[in-house]
Formats: C-alpha cells, structure tokens, sequence
C-alpha cells in the first residue's frame, strides 16, 4: 500500500536510446550497477570464499553493488559483507540518497 520510486535496471547491463527513453517516459529512473559476480545460477551458487574474495576484492568508491535474491550465497553472506565493507570505510545508503 505505500508508493515506491521506481527504479530500472536494464537486465544484462544491455540498454538502447529508445529503451531509457521509454523508462524516462513511464517514470522510472535508470540505474546502472558497477559491481556484479555470477551469483544468479540457483544450481551453481558460488563458494562463501569464492563471493568473498570477489566482492571484497572488487568493491570501489561509488560502487552499485548488484546481487541477485535468488543467491543461497548472497543471504548466507550477506551480514558479515556489510560489515566487511563498513570495516573497510565504505557507506551502504539506499539509491534515494545518489545525488
């Protein structure tokens, strides 16, 4: 029952003119991630060490971090990652805060 923004994010980074567009049109913001892991095969998750290593190893100022919610890994992880990043100096906000 609550409104929520409403956001896009071009399914394989993969976009045209025409497709941002027609999301501007329909009152979607476009967001593109920068940070990604294949973390989406639900029969193929990857290792605790192997999404560690790659998105510990990966994270950058600014990063859009994309995980997918069909990712066993991403849930079992996703706590002790936050506050890996934390440890590191980084801010976890929601995309209302981009400028």
């Amino acid at each position: 029952g609550k409104k929520m923004k409403k956001y896009y994010r071009p399914p394989q980074g993969k976009y045209s003119e025409s497709n941002l567009k027609m999301a501007k049109k329909m009152g979607y913001h476009t967001i593109f991630w920068s940070l990604a892991y294949v973390d989406w095969y639900e029969d193929k998750q990857p290792t605790r060490e192997e999404a560690f290593q790659k998105l510990l190893g990966r994270i950058h100022p600014g990063a859009i971090v994309l995980l997918h919610s069909t990712s066993k890994t991403n849930a079992d992880i996703l706590d002790e990652l936050l506050t890996k990043w934390k440890e590191m100096g980084y801010q976890i906000k929601p995309l209302t805060q981009l400028p």
